[in-house]
């Protein structure tokens, strides 16, 4: 029966750590894998937008006005005077409604009906 030798056959040598200078060298460099393309990208996009967002920090920070915070005027609804706005005809239904909004009904508190989800 023949011997099989399934060991991986190096150099002849007594050092492995010295090669000798016939030993052919690879000098073939491996195509970058797409995905670390994108993922060097990314970073470079994502290295860009942290400068970015520190200078905008610190033009903020020099200029006060920017951040100021606009004040808040509360609107008040009038009831409308003008009547040129409103059609003709449906002029005395808006007067009907504004006279119905100025007086204070007095209707009682809607009762509560204490059976309801027992």
């Amino acid at each position: 029966m023949e011997e099989k030798l399934y060991q991986n056959i190096d150099l002849p040598q007594n050092n492995p750590l010295k090669i000798p200078e016939d030993f052919p060298k690879e000098t073939k460099k491996k195509p970058l894998n797409p995905k670390i393309i994108l993922l060097i990208a990314l970073g470079i996009f994502i290295f860009i937008l942290l400068i970015a967002s520190l200078i905008v920090t610190q033009i903020r920070q020099q200029n006060p006005n920017i951040n100021a915070i606009p004040t808040i005027v509360p609107i008040t609804a009038t009831p409308t005077n003008n009547d040129s706005l409103i059609p003709t005809q449906y002029q005395e239904d808006f007067k009907n409604l504004e006279k119905s909004f100025e007086e204070d009904p007095d209707l009682p508190a809607p009762q509560i009906d204490i059976e309801v989800g027992l």
